[in-house]
């Protein structure tokens, strides 16, 4: 099978604002005092940026495999080729759903304790480990967390969604190019 050699334009531009966003989360995890929101969103913004360089190297590494490996033909049907080897986008895959969904879920959890401590103080948080160390002053950094983490969350949703529909779109689209094929619709 020959990979795709373009990286869905949606997803690019997602990917870009989300890991754009990973750079405030770590920066805020560094100057929050509390111990459970310092190793929780620096994970989770290290992890998220991880995924997505992961991204765009494998589609890289795909577009370049396959740049090296063009044959020049000059009728179609002469082509060793035909458009049902060629494979899905790496964004569209099931593993990048997979770890899309993941991610989604751990930002939520990181969004939730947030919230929490955010919204009863780190002192009278219900997370002991957020009271240690925990200053008066360092609300306005908890306030900055939680609103960067729930941007990071709305744009990793959209991104999971963005990536699901492409894969059920190109899914039905071969699906429908069998049954032709099969009823030589052709």
């Amino acid at each position: 099978m020959l990979a795709s050699t373009f990286f869905p334009t949606p997803v690019l531009y997602l990917s870009a604002v989300s890991a754009t966003i990973c750079l405030p989360i770590f920066a805020l995890s560094i100057v929050n005092f509390g111990l459970l929101s310092i190793w929780l969103n620096a994970a989770v913004a290290v992890i998220i940026a991880v995924h997505h360089i992961t991204l765009c190297a494998v589609t890289w590494a795909s577009r370049k495999r396959v740049q090296r490996s063009k044959v020049i033909i000059d009728d179609e049907e002469s082509s060793p080729f035909h458009e049902t080897d060629i494979e899905p986008p790496a964004a569209y895959s099931i593993t990048n759903i997979v770890a899309l969904a993941f991610l989604v879920i751990l930002n939520a959890i990181a969004f939730s304790i947030m919230v929490d401590i955010t919204t009863r103080g780190a002192m009278k948080s219900t997370l002991p480990q957020e009271r240690v160390g925990s200053h008066k002053w360092n609300i306005k950094v908890e306030i900055g967390q939680s609103s960067v983490l729930g941007a990071e969350l709305l744009v990793l949703s959209a991104l999971l969604t963005v990536c699901a529909l492409g894969r059920n779109r190109l899914i039905e689209e071969a699906k429908a190019r069998k049954e032709e094929m099969e009823y030589d619709f052709w």
